[in-house]
């Protein structure tokens, strides 16, 4: 009975649970291989043999491809100039050398696997070959000879209407001159004759032997090739000839007598190519892969075994070990016991685990807190309880200040507005993390609602917390449609007593970033005190245009500064105040002429957000129209003579217009119209008609694609040249330029 109880508590220990879990997994393992190797024998057997179809089907494209090859490089040597220099009356001496050099070049190319190549002259009875040229009884009786292959046999082939032959594969003996006779070893005799040169036939003697070893591809040595009628060309065994057997319709290998044999027929030359593997051999190498499957099986088996018995014991050792510190810590019994180990250690664990949590959790906002009082009271020179000071001073180590400036965009407050807060509150979590992630004791917090201040010390990590800003910037900078950010750098302080001088300048390199909409990283050698005075020239021109209501000119010339202002790389603040400035000319100019300055005012509260010289163009765009507008009809109230003439103007500026014709329609002198219009407007009426039509053009300009010179007829200009100069006179720039210049600049609005 005390061995039966024993069992069943072995049994639920945690070791025996292990071991036979691991067991079962080898079970199961163990039963998918042998079930696994048992299915798929057979599979393994049609994988051999789709290996050697495959094989032979690459064999059949490498001969089919060199025979396509071949017979190219032969037909261009009918092509041949030095061959068509000999087509002579007589025998061009000459001409038969050149073409001798060229069999001999051919021949020695090691790609062509050729043993000598003939072209017959049959004009001139000579054939001719890589080192000399003779008659054919010399050459097929003499000089290059087989028995089978006679001067006679190939009288009669030559006789043949065929123009592609390959013949059976066989040695011929060479008795080149003043040289011991030789063996060519086996070559291909290849005849090929072409209709449009009857005077030449071709005949190449491959190297069959080179020819197989580059092409053939199986590890068996039976290969037979089989010419147009089943007659064979080559066999690579020569002292045991196979009787091929007839391959079934529709199949490619047939199984028979013991062997595979795997057919081939090539598209080009109509060749049969045969490939021989016995039996034996795939068996073979099926069998070798079951023993070597099952000798791994076997080993794996084993080894799995070990190594469960193994880690079972490592497992259990420190299991047991935990088990006894619980139930000791457990001795008051403030959780309920268990026999089954992992609940006990799941459940007292578990508790012991949530208590720390509990208590390292409200330690860590403690201390969190009140170093974040600590630091605000450092930076905002308040003074505190000494205790409290104490923890801002715990790491009395060299240290930088980084300032995170966050800047939303209009398109944020358009789009999700409500959402500003939530926001930044995920900003700060994230460049908390990634501050302390990689870097050791910094300290992030947010102390305003748009700015996050890291502290970092520096502790040989120079290079580290850089790469770390710089991969912050990456990841902030990827929501630029919504906002932006400043990120200010300290230089390196050495001891916490200056944070408040280290604050002072991030704050202030926060102030000086360009102005631009790119979230960036500033240090203090980025900070240029540059200064930006408005030239007198250009201040005088926009107060005249601005009185007189000229808003093209004036936007024009605001364009051409804030061009200088990127130049000179001026601060964020200096565009502010140059955007107030030219708003406050504007307010007092409309209050002097006693017109309306609500909407120029209300434009104007929304300077600060904007970040970029595209935003200030269109505010200036937006404020100079309505001043222009306001102030043009100012001085054209009550007119019935300005009116006219606008309004003519708007009819039939395409027209010619003089000042008589107008003074004709009002039954005045064109004398007194001048004066009048000139009192009136404060323009004379040929430049106030110029201007009229060159707006006309600049509309034409950007919101069409006519063509430039159909834009001047348009704008009343017969000529380019005086349309061009009006232009330029006008806007500083051609109509060419012009369009190109705002094209580029995304601009498809009008600049009036």
């Amino acid at each position: 009975m005390r061995r039966i109880r024993q069992l069943k508590l072995n049994t639920r220990s945690i070791f025996f649970k292990l071991l036979i879990s691991f067991l079962v997994i080898i079970l199961l393992f163990v039963s998918f291989n042998l079930f696994s190797l048992t299915f798929f024998r057979q599979s393994v057997r049609d994988e051999l043999i789709k290996y050697n179809d495959t094989n032979m089907s690459n064999t059949t494209h490498d001969f089919e491809e060199y025979f396509q090859l071949l017979n190219s490089i032969i037909v261009n040597l009918y092509l041949n100039k030095n061959l068509r220099d000999s087509d002579s009356a007589s025998i061009d001496y000459v001409a038969a050398n050149h073409v001798i050099d060229d069999l001999r070049n051919t021949v020695s190319n090691p790609r062509f696997y050729l043993n000598n190549l003939f072209v017959y002259d049959i004009k001139h009875s000579l054939i001719l070959e890589k080192a000399r040229g003779a008659s054919p009884e010399a050459i097929f009786s003499q000089l290059y000879t087989n028995p089978g292959y006679t001067y006679d046999f190939w009288k009669r082939e030559f006789a043949q209407k065929v123009y592609f032959k390959m013949y059976p594969a066989a040695t011929f003996t060479e008795a080149p001159n003043l040289s011991p006779v030789s063996q060519t070893g086996l070559v291909f005799p290849l005849m090929i004759k072409s209709d449009f040169y009857p005077d030449y036939m071709m005949l190449a003697f491959i190297d069959t032997n080179r020819l197989y070893k580059a092409f053939h591809q199986s590890i068996n040595d039976n290969f037979y090739m089989l010419d147009n009628q089943g007659h064979p060309l080559f066999s690579s065994d020569s002292t045991s000839r196979h009787q091929l057997p007839v391959l079934e319709p529709g199949k490619d290998w047939i199984k028979e007598n013991g062997n595979y044999y795997f057919y081939k027929k090539g598209e080009v030359t109509g060749f049969t190519y045969v490939n021989i593997v016995p039996d034996a051999a795939i068996s073979s190498q099926i069998f070798h892969l079951n023993m070597t499957l099952i000798a791994l099986l076997v080993i794996s088996v084993l080894i799995s075994i070990a190594v469960s018995i193994f880690f079972s014991m490592r497992f259990n050792n420190p299991v047991k070990k935990i088990v006894d510190s619980i139930r000791h810590f457990n001795e008051k019994n403030t959780l309920a016991k268990h026999t089954n180990e992992f609940d006990l250690i799941k459940e007292n664990i578990g508790f012991m685990l949530k208590s720390n949590q509990d208590a390292h959790m409200n330690l860590e906002k403690k201390t969190s807190l009140l170093r974040y009082y600590g630091y605000m009271n450092r930076l905002k020179r308040i003074h505190g309880d000494p205790d409290e000071i104490h923890a801002s001073d715990e790491m009395n180590q060299p240290f930088r200040f980084i300032l995170f400036q966050l800047t939303f965009k209009m398109q944020f407050s358009q789009d999700i507005s409500e959402e500003k807060e939530r926001a930044t509150y995920y900003i700060r979590e994230y460049v908390n993390q990634a501050m302390g992630k990689e870097l050791n004791d910094a300290h992030t917090f947010q102390i305003e609602t748009d700015q996050i201040l890291s502290i970092v010390y520096i502790n040989d990590q120079t290079q580290q917390w850089m790469e770390v800003l710089n991969t912050i910037k990456h990841v902030l900078a990827t929501d630029k449609d919504y906002f932006f950010f400043t990120i200010a750098v300290s230089d390196l302080y050495e001891h916490s007593s200056e944070q408040t001088s280290a604050y002072e300048q991030v704050v202030k390199l926060i102030k000086h970033r360009p102005f631009d909409d790119e979230t960036r990283i500033l240090y203090d050698e980025d900070v240029k005190e540059e200064s930006f005075l408005l030239p007198g020239t250009m201040e005088q021109e926009i107060n005249v245009n601005l009185q007189e209501g000229n808003d093209t000119l004036v936007l024009q010339t605001l364009r051409r500064v804030l061009k200088q202002m990127i130049k000179k790389e001026v601060s964020t603040p200096v565009f502010y105040r140059f955007a107030e400035e030219i708003t406050d000319k504007v307010q007092r100019m409309l209050n002097s002429l006693n017109l309306e300055t609500n909407q120029v005012a209300g434009s104007a509260k929304s300077i600060r957000l904007m970040h970029t010289t595209q935003e200030l163009e269109q505010y200036f765009e937006m404020i100079l129209n309505e001043a222009g507008r306001l102030i043009r009809l100012k001085k054209e109230e009550h007119d019935p003579i300005v009116s006219f003439i606008v309004d003519y103007l708007q009819d039939h500026y395409s027209e010619d217009i003089t000042l008589d014709l107008i003074a004709g329609k009002l039954n005045i002198t064109g004398g007194y119209l001048s004066t009048y219009f000139k009192e009136k407007t404060g323009t004379n009426f040929v430049d106030f008609v110029n201007e009229f039509r060159i707006k006309q053009a600049v509309h034409l300009l950007l919101q069409t694609d006519m063509k430039i010179q159909d834009i001047a007829l348009q704008a009343g200009y017969q000529t380019m040249s005086s349309f061009n100069r009006i232009f330029k006179k006008y806007l500083g720039v051609t109509p060419s330029e012009y369009r190109r210049n705002n094209i580029q600049l995304g601009e498809r609005t009008s600049a009036y």
